[in-house]
């Protein structure tokens, strides 16, 4: 288990009014990056950069999330520790962000059709991924501060958010490949 005190990487748990600016904040990068994104005009050069820049974002914010997924599962499979879990967390979020908002900017860059119905979900995707993962740190938070063997319920949040984690990962980067191969 992380020491006492520790507080998976925050100082302290953030209040109501912090959740809300924060979902705002994720919310209105998202908007931004679609209303810019029409106005991006690249050479075939700056394209490819963009390209290559979007594609190592998704390398790192999916892979820290499917690393901090994997050592879930093997704390569910009983065998890590919970401690392990969360210190995989708390190491892999800032990447995890990072990664977020530089598939955000290099997406914008990269112009995309949104009068495409299939960009729409994958825009949609990026967001949940977004909101999501504040609640995922609500739930890391919550896990830290549990003393004891963990009860059912408070797991269930957990595995919830896990699961539209992968999902919207997953969602966005299938339609983001099939895309670019249509």
């Amino acid at each position: 288990m992380p020491t006492a005190g520790w507080r998976g990487g925050h100082r302290r748990a953030a209040g109501r009014a912090a959740v809300v600016v924060s979902i705002l904040a994720v919310s209105l990068g998202w908007l931004l990056a679609i209303l810019v994104a029409p106005h991006v005009t690249l050479s075939p050069g700056a394209r490819m950069v963009a390209l290559f820049c979007h594609l190592t974002c998704l390398v790192v914010g999916f892979g820290a999330v499917l690393t901090v997924d994997w050592f879930s599962l093997r704390w569910l499979l009983r065998r890590e520790p919970l401690g392990t879990v969360l210190t995989a967390a708390r190491g892999a979020h800032l990447l995890i962000w990072l990664g977020l908002v530089g598939l955000l900017a290099s997406g914008a860059a990269l112009g995309p059709d949104t009068s495409s119905g299939l960009v729409w979900v994958k825009l949609l995707a990026v967001l949940v991924v977004g909101v999501n993962g504040l609640f995922l740190g609500r739930v890391r938070d919550r896990l830290v501060a549990v003393r004891g063997r963990l009860p059912w319920s408070a797991l269930l949040p957990g595995v919830a958010a896990a699961t539209i984690s992968q999902i919207g990962w997953w969602t966005a980067t299938v339609v983001g490949f099939w895309n670019a191969n249509s």
